[in-house]
């Protein structure tokens, strides 16, 4: 995995070294409104990071995590991650969240887009998944201004605070990326 940079924006893969810093950002009280993030000790988190993949590429399977750093913030602001299973290695699905008190100024969404390009160019994807409770509007927007569409209502499709939640599907194709990207994407990779 590699830092991704945008023009405001650092994202830093989460490795065994740095996942204190985005276990520290996951006990954030409002990260969990709309999200059911594991209750993990500081020592299994750390082992549960070591035990994933390093190398995000094609055929890649597992977890891939990224801090994300503003250039105002003293710290990680929030987390994007990308997830592709085994049987769908074409597919993968983007989780993200940004702490209560950087929302609002495009931060998830410009982090999202380069987690987007990273998937579609650099691991060679064909689609990005994603789903959102119906109320988190914010989280929809996100996904709608990086060109997601809505798949529709999945019935208890995820589990909020140990109860089932409706979730929205949200879905880009690679081909619908594609004709909204230029050549001049601002996203790169050091």
């Amino acid at each position: 995995m590699r830092t991704l940079r945008t023009k405001r924006l650092r994202l830093v893969p989460v490795v065994p070294a740095n996942a204190r810093v985005l276990w520290e950002v996951l006990q954030k009280p409002d990260l969990r409104d709309f999200q059911d993030l594991p209750d993990l000790s500081l020592d299994q988190f750390v082992v549960a990071v070591g035990e994933r993949p390093s190398a995000l590429q094609p055929g890649a399977t597992g977890r891939f995590e990224w801090l994300v750093y503003a250039g105002d913030a003293a710290g990680a602001i929030g987390w994007v991650s990308l997830r592709i299973a085994e049987r769908t290695r074409s597919t993968a699905e983007i989780g993200y969240s940004i702490v209560a008190t950087h929302r609002g100024r495009g931060i998830a969404t410009e982090a999202v887009a380069a987690l987007v390009d990273e998937g579609f160019h650099h691991v060679a994807l064909q689609r990005i998944r994603a789903y959102c409770v119906p109320e988190n509007t914010s989280s929809r927007a996100v996904l709608r201004r990086n060109g997601f569409e809505d798949d529709g209502l999945l019935p208890h499709g995820a589990t909020l605070a140990g109860h089932p939640v409706d979730v929205i599907a949200h879905t880009l194709e690679r081909e619908r990326w594609e004709t909204r990207t230029t050549p001049n994407r601002e996203a790169t990779g050091s």
